[in-house]
């Protein structure tokens, strides 16, 4: 059987002054990357980029690169694919700040910038942790759920967007820096919906759970006629799929 290998992505973000990051580049030129692989965000911030690179030893290599150059902060990027499961982690004075897996418990499409008629970016949402929510502001500063606030909904406070797949209704953090939205999300055929609570503005949740359609209903009226529509189209899918009988 022919073995394919998965794509891996891995980066390093240098941070610290000029001189010591241009002597860093040199030293590790080959080691860790190829020069061309090294791009400068600003004079005091050198980005390595590994591509298909070093997969488990990911934290390893980091703990390399920190105890090498520990008057450097470094922070670590890996994914596989397109951005898929993502670890984080950062490095300070030699030693491990953080180190943070990002496992997706729901996505989809979703237009951050409501100034923009297209999906500029996922709505994604973990299963919230302190290391996850620094890692997740520092390492993606311009994922923000608040500015769907902008958007129409199918009740006051509420949001909503379909895949194909799911539609997800969201109802926001009441202030930036609170953990109380919620996001209730409809997959058509199975008959549950599953609800997340204690949403933050970075997707990060307390409590997920499957409920019945009724269930879900009761918790939150105001979406009543909303997953009411849901449930007659999914419905009217099912009845146009089946087979006729004569």
């Amino acid at each position: 059987m022919l073995s394919v290998a998965t794509p891996v992505t891995t980066v390093f973000t240098l941070t610290g002054p000029q001189d010591r990051l241009r002597q860093i580049a040199e030293e590790r030129a080959y080691r860790t990357c190829a020069p061309d692989q090294m791009v400068w965000e600003s004079d005091t911030t050198l980005v390595m980029t590994l591509e298909n690179g070093i997969g488990t030893s990911f934290l390893r290599h980091g703990d390399g690169l920190s105890d090498e150059y520990p008057d450097v902060s470094i922070r670590g990027m890996e994914y596989f694919d397109c951005f898929d499961d993502p670890g984080f982690a950062k490095w300070q004075g030699g030693q491990l700040v953080y180190e943070a897996d990002l496992t997706t418990v729901f996505s989809i499409l979703f237009p951050t910038n409501s100034s923009k008629d297209w999906a500029g970016c996922c709505a994604t949402f973990w299963r919230r942790s302190p290391a996850l929510t620094a890692a997740i502001a520092e390492n993606c500063p311009d994922f923000d759920l608040m500015p769907l606030r902008k958007l129409a909904g199918p009740a006051p406070g509420w949001v909503q967007t379909s895949d194909g797949f799911a539609t997800l209704f969201l109802r926001l953090p009441a202030v930036s820096d609170a953990r109380d939205g919620v996001a209730v999300i409809f997959f058509p055929g199975r008959g549950k919906v599953m609800l997340l609570e204690g949403i933050d503005r970075l997707g990060g949740f307390a409590r997920c759970r499957r409920m019945s359609q009724g269930k879900i209903a009761a918790r939150c009226p105001e979406l009543r006629s909303a997953l009411r529509a849901c449930g007659k189209a999914d419905e009217e899918k099912k009845r146009v799929g089946r087979p006729r009988t004569h």
